[in-house]
């Protein structure tokens, strides 16, 4: 028996490069909301993206391999053929701890999330590492082509709590990012409160009517932000099936409400500086 990847493979790493973009490019928020990458992360991206390559290569070494044993069906092409499957097997599960390594190093970076929401990610992370190295490790002890069948088929069936658990982990992240920035602009926010309260008599009553619309709006667009946060952890919460599909559709329902979350934040903090400036003038 010969072993051929799943065909939805191809599409699951195609799911990590997209997840991974998707990642970088919601922490590259507009000026007010940025917050710096740090060398930490760069480096295990970029380690992430040589593992890749790596694993490219080896699965063209293998996919060559096993052509060659199906043609010739000869001791010498089945010997290559089972250590090219046994080094791009190995080279799978390394592709797959570099992205999980890569998801650690964010979260040891992030500053949003309290201690026990970090703790809660960092553990998934570190049970699907030890999954991964057992599985690595157990590659030594493969003396067949059905092994390494096996083999594949083990993470296969692991592969839904994986992957869901590097969903959360991006959410998470996501979560912890977008909190850091309501910290700032609820900072913010307190400072102008008292402002308006110091000064409430100082102010015409045309201009503190104004500024006290301008507040209630701005207390509402805050109480939508928190609304969608409120929605995205309890739903990343509950983030297990034993479908991806499903888990694709609610990880894309999570982004969806992540970014009119981060809209809701945008837009308050604007109307928040409009508030700030026109308190420095007296009418």
């Amino acid at each position: 028996m010969i072993l051929t990847l799943p065909q939805c493979y191809d599409q699951y790493m195609r799911n990590f490069l997209r997840s991974l973009y998707f990642l970088l490019a919601f922490l590259a928020l507009p000026s007010l909301l940025a917050v710096p990458i740090q060398a930490t992360s760069q480096q295990a991206y970029q380690d992430y993206l040589y593992q890749f390559d790596l694993y490219r290569q080896t699965n063209t070494d293998f996919q060559v391999a096993k052509n060659e044993y199906l043609k010739f069906k000869s001791l010498t092409s089945q010997t290559t053929t089972l250590e090219k499957t046994k080094t791009m097997l190995s080279q799978r599960d390394e592709l797959l701890r570099a992205y999980l390594f890569l998801l650690n190093e964010k979260l040891n970076e992030d500053r949003g999330l309290t201690a026990t929401g970090k703790q809660l990610y960092q553990a998934l992370i570190a049970n699907e590492v030890t999954f991964l190295n057992a599985h690595k490790d157990r590659m030594t002890s493969i003396g067949s082509i059905e092994d390494t069948v096996n083999s594949s088929k083990e993470l296969e069936s692991h592969y839904t709590i994986l992957y869901a658990s590097m969903r959360q982990t991006i959410i998470g992240i996501i979560l912890g990012n977008l909190s850091v920035h309501a910290q700032r602009f609820d900072t913010i926010g307190t400072t102008a409160q008292a402002l308006v309260n110091t000064n409430r008599g100082a102010f015409t009553p045309q201009k503190q009517a104004t500024i006290d619309r301008w507040l209630l709006q701005i207390a509402n667009k805050r109480s939508l932000y928190q609304q969608k946060i409120e929605a995205i952890n309890t739903t990343n919460n509950q983030l297990k099936s034993n479908y991806q599909e499903e888990i694709d559709r609610s990880f894309q329902a999570m982004q969806k409400d992540a970014g009119e979350a981060k809209q809701y934040l945008a837009e308050a903090t604007g109307n928040l500086t409009e508030l700030m400036n026109a308190l420095r003038y007296q009418d």
